[in-house]
């Protein structure tokens, strides 16, 4: 008798769950605004380009060396594929991008890589809508989260300095915990005046530190960031619309489509047509232009 094969638990071969995520488990939250496929690889070729191994050069000479150079590449190609593991979340729009290499650290990465966009005003994404890190994650419960933001805040307010801090809320499919519980929860920790320093005060317009909270099903995802209004909240998509690079005007000139809203003209006398328009009208069907490949 034919059996039928079950369908695998984690969502591809090797694919990590959102369950199996353990304490330590650090990352990055990506969500897209309506293609997950392009999401997913604009992020990846983000943190290729920021976190790509650098190849120290063979040096002439050396070439009884060439052999264990080429293994050593081969084995760093090998360890630089499992530094990044995508995580089943089952949730459409959003992922979580799984960082196994201790030596980066999730929240500075995220924080330069807004940075540079913005700083060198370059959009590099069509699909990606937000990048948030993880530094820590935990158990849905008021406990886990209280004891995982003790952990987490005492790396960023351990001084005596007082900080402004605000908390922002994201549930996903969970309704064990409110809204409200995980804040106060979260702020009684901060403003402990016996394990951080005193006066600490909330500052949502524009704070020193963003504690960002995301609950997903039965895990909770945390960190800790700077300039979270400054960098849009960190949403890229926000960050970088107006970095668009502008199309050469030959190029909207030559599209019939967009031309010919404008132009009532056959084809053969398009050219002619265009040439009669008015600086002012070519200016508008060029701005048109670009809102329709944005």
């Amino acid at each position: 008798m034919f059996k039928s094969k079950k369908r695998p638990k984690t969502g591809g071969k090797g694919r990590l769950r959102l369950d199996d995520l353990k304490s330590s488990t650090k990352g990055i939250i990506a969500t897209a605004n309506f293609l997950d496929y392009g999401c997913r690889r604009e992020v990846f070729s983000l943190l290729d380009d920021f976190c790509s191994v650098e190849k120290k050069p063979v040096v002439e000479g050396e070439n009884h060396e060439v052999d264990d150079e080429i293994a050593r590449e081969i084995a760093e190609m090998k360890k630089e594929k499992k530094r990044f593991q995508l995580v089943d979340t089952t949730l459409n729009n959003m992922m979580f991008i799984a960082v196994a290499d201790e030596t980066i650290e999730v929240c500075q990465l995220v924080h330069r890589i807004l940075s540079t966009l913005r700083e060198k005003k370059e959009r590099k994404t069509r699909f990606t809508q937000r990048l948030l890190p993880v530094s820590h994650t935990c158990y849905s419960s008021i406990d886990d989260i209280r004891k995982t933001a003790l952990s987490m805040l005492k790396d960023q307010f351990h001084n005596q300095t007082p900080k402004t801090f605000g908390i922002f809320f994201k549930s996903r499919n969970n309704s064990s915990i409110s809204r409200d519980e995980v804040i106060k929860a979260v702020a009684s920790v901060a403003t402990d005046d016996e394990t951080f320093a005193e006066f600490n005060k909330v500052h949502l317009d524009n704070p020193e530190f963003a504690i960002i909270i995301n609950v997903v099903k039965t895990s909770v995802l945390m960190a800790v960031v700077k300039d979270f209004k400054t960098l849009c909240k960190y949403n890229i998509d926000e960050l970088t619309k107006n970095y668009t690079p502008s199309v050469p005007k030959k190029a909207e000139m030559s599209d019939t489509n967009i031309v010919g809203d404008h132009i009532n003209h056959d084809d053969d006398s398009l050219s002619k047509g265009v040439e009669a328009v008015s600086e002012d009208k070519t200016d508008s069907v060029v701005e048109q232009a670009k809102e329709v490949e944005a």
